[in-house]
């Protein structure tokens, strides 16, 4: 058996960085931790980053021999009757051909029956080579005992495994085996050929070993868990297409070992469309880099779902962590969910979800990569959220980014699938909690709170922009601690009811400026300097009476302009304009930045009392 190269610990959340043996025989092993965020801890998870060929599964060198010797093989041609068996290992006797040595087989034709392996502790390399097997009562293929099996796809070839909907068992006390090619060992898939495998009785492919696919172009139908690997699987390539009725796309279930239940993908294209999770392992989920595209259930539009199932599209107990690589996740449950860390080095994400778009209970680190979240209840949710760089959209029912809570409405007000795990927010702040935006641009369009923190929210570069509610009861920006501003830009607009901006405690200025009446959606607001250079062009996408801006160019002891309307001839993304000339607009009120925070309503008077209700366009404060 390999040795796998996952560590956990009950004390510590680890984000285990691991490499396997590639073609070459090489080895790799990085471990970066992820905590509470410090300067130290940010550098670290960002040196922690893997480049594309780093490999997180485990394989041996004959995982990757996809040849054969036909002189020395055992061929055996399959008939219904009296199957054709060239060579030594193998017999048949009423429809059950045996291999009972180790050794190359190669199989032909088709066979209503079984392929039975009991070959001991050796290696048996199985070749199919245009086969067709079906058994109405059992596995197509069942690997009762062997060291390990090797199965190669001929190049070229289509070979087809069906089992029936109902298993004969010698006893009322028999399980296994469960899926129509089921082995109880080390199981291999490789070759340039194709594979369809219908699992009509439970699952498709399973091992209760380690499973290892290197190539292939394999296409399974399962009632239950389309591929399942016990104690690992580990993917190197080749191509996918997984659908099934009631269980997951791709499962590892080991939840007794700490070192096994895990899934490393180091390639591969797969479309899944699964019953419930897409892939699921039961403790760390790592991909180096893959084209993935998962539908759970009926995606994020489900109507109706178990509310004590799981339909997520990447999901794993431990930590999630992907470099690179294409995801298209429309899923009736979280999108991508991790019962401790979620860390995203890199890659493209479309995600819709019906719950979650991307949740961690611990951290949830972004360290780069093209993230859109389309459809969510909450979009980007962890006990901690790190923004490092990145191009991040997010579009959410209620909360757009959350640090560490559910919906504290009631039941009917949370996803389908009930609050998360690590609590509803509390009140006075956790400094343990925060979202933390260190670069890159991200954007969050919220109907309840844009930006939720039970404790600080903290900014020292990039670009965040918030188009919140437009009801009194949530704000664009919402926190319990501090909101620091050392730099970066930050626009955001919403209702005034429960206004918040970024804390006096803050290097950076910051405004906050209340309407005396709503503004409707694409109501472009300009502010100048002193110089007359503009300090930021911002049309919310949604009617506003409130706007929280920041920026390095927004200086204490200088007045700034404020204008409505016009129009700007510079670029625009996400209703900020950038690199252009404002025009003919209606000058507002001019505004002295006189302190970190400047509180006032739209003719410049002052607005006393603290945030949260406050301004003409909400609750006026007392």
């Amino acid at each position: 058996m390999k040795k796998t190269r996952f560590s956990l610990t009950a004390l510590t959340i680890v984000l285990i960085l691991f490499a396997g043996c590639t073609k070459e025989k090489t080895t790799s092993t990085t471990t970066a931790t992820s905590t509470s965020k410090s300067a130290e801890q940010v550098v670290a998870v960002q040196a922690a980053k893997k480049t594309s060929e780093t490999k997180y599964g485990t394989y041996d060198e004959d995982d990757f021999d996809e040849s054969y010797d036909e002189k020395t093989a055992t061929k055996i041609e399959l008939k219904d009757s009296n199957s054709e068996i060239d060579g030594s290992g193998a017999s048949e006797k009423d429809n059950v051909l045996s291999i009972t040595a180790g050794g190359t087989y190669i199989l032909s034709g088709s066979y209503n029956g079984q392929i039975k392996i009991s070959a001991n502790d050796e290696t048996v390399h199985l070749v199919l080579n245009n086969v067709m097997i079906t058994n109405d009562s059992s596995s197509a293929i069942y690997v009762e005992q062997a060291g390990k099996v090797i199965t190669t796809l001929a190049d070229g070839t289509k070979n087809k495994l069906s089992d029936g909907s109902d298993y004969t068992f010698a006893s009322a006390n028999e399980t296994e085996p469960d899926a129509a090619f089921f082995s109880k060992d080390d199981l291999t898939i490789n070759g340039a050929g194709a594979l369809e495998v219908n699992g009509n009785y439970s699952n498709g492919i399973r091992s209760k070993d380690d499973l290892v696919i290197t190539n292939g172009k394999l296409t399974v139908t399962a009632k239950n868990n389309a591929i399942k690997g016990k104690d690992s699987v580990s993917i190197e390539g080749g191509t996918f297409s997984l659908n099934t009725t009631e269980g997951d796309g791709i499962q590892a279930n080991n939840s007794t070992e700490a070192e096994k239940g895990w899934i490393a993908i180091d390639g591969g294209t797969f479309a899944i469309q699964s019953g419930n999770d897409g892939i699921q392992a039961e403790t760390n989920l790592s991909i180096a880099n893959a084209d993935i595209n998962i539908k759970t259930a009926d995606g994020y539009e489900t109507q109706s779902a178990d509310s004590t199932a799981s339909y997520k599209g990447l999901k794993a107990s431990n930590n999630i962590v992907i470099d690179d690589g294409s995801f298209t996740l429309n899923t009736a449950d979280d999108a991508i969910h991790a019962n401790a860390a979620v860390t995203l080095n890199n890659g493209t994400f479309t995600l819709a979800s019906g719950d979650d778009g991307i949740h961690a209970d611990t951290d949830l680190v972004i360290n780069n990569g093209k993230i859109a979240v389309n459809n969510s209840y909450e979009g980007l949710e962890g006990a901690t959220v790190t923004i490092n760089e990145g191009d991040i959209i997010v579009n959410a029912s209620d909360d757009g980014i959350n640090a560490a809570g559910g919906s504290s409405g009631e039941a009917s007000e949370e996803g389908q699938f009930g609050a998360d795990s690590f609590g509803q927010p509390g009140g006075g702040g956790d400094s343990t909690k925060f979202i933390e935006i260190n670069g890159g641009t991200t954007y969050v369009n919220a109907d309840g709170d844009g930006i939720d923190s039970n404790g600080d929210v903290r900014m020292t570069n990039g670009t965040l922009i918030v188009n919140g509610p437009t009801d009194n009861g949530n704000a664009a920006l919402d926190y319990d601690g501090t909101f620091t501003m050392d730099g970066g830009t930050l626009a955001a607009s919403g209702s005034a009811g429960m206004a918040m901006s970024a804390s006096d405690t803050s290097s950076q200025a910051a405004l906050s400026l209340y309407f005396d009446e709503t503004q409707k959606a694409g109501t472009l607001i300009n502010i100048k300097n002193a110089a007359g250079d503009t300090v930021i062009s911002f049309a919310p996408q949604k009617d506003f009476s409130h706007l929280a801006i920041s920026s390095s160019n927004l200086k204490v002891g200088e007045a700034i302009t404020v204008s409505t309307g016009g129009k700007d001839s510079g670029t625009e993304k996400n209703g900020v304009y950038t690199n252009g000339t404002y025009s003919n607009g209606t000058e507002l009120t001019k505004i002295s930045i006189n302190d970190i925070l400047t509180s006032v309503d739209q003719s410049g008077t002052e607005v006393s009392g603290g945030q949260m209700g406050g301004g003409p366009g909400g609750q006026p404060p007392q």
